[in-house]
């Protein structure tokens, strides 16, 4: 038997696995300075400005889970390797970060993640 889930439903399923709505939460391509604030630790602003002019990247997204935990997430088109990047300077790939959110059971992207919040 299958079952149409659609985004709405997907939405509703994803916060309650969360325990909380990320909507407003996830912003696309935040100002560099911004993100600086975050990340100053853990990235550069020459790095950072590279990765956002460059055609190799796609968009940035700047996802707050809690009012100091935020995630650095950008698509790396050539390598297809996405750099994900708390603001505690932890690296994660798309499998531990789904894994942090104990959502991966629902086997979406983080793509289609960041997608259901925009």
């Amino acid at each position: 038997m299958k079952y149409l889930i659609t985004e709405s439903k997907l939405k509703t399923l994803v916060n309650y696995m969360l325990g909380f709505d990320l909507t407003g939460d996830i912003e696309l391509d935040p100002n560099l300075y911004k993100i600086l604030n975050d990340f100053d630790e853990c990235v550069s602003y020459e790095s950072l400005y590279k990765r956002r002019s460059s055609d190799n990247y796609g968009p940035m997204y700047l996802i707050t889970l809690e009012t100091h935990f935020k995630i650095l997430y950008q698509k790396n088109y050539i390598t297809g390797m996405d750099w994900i990047i708390s603001n505690r300077c932890d690296s994660y790939d798309e499998s531990d970060f789904m894994d942090l959110l104990e959502i991966r059971v629902l086997g979406i992207t983080m793509d289609e993640f960041v997608n259901l919040y925009i």
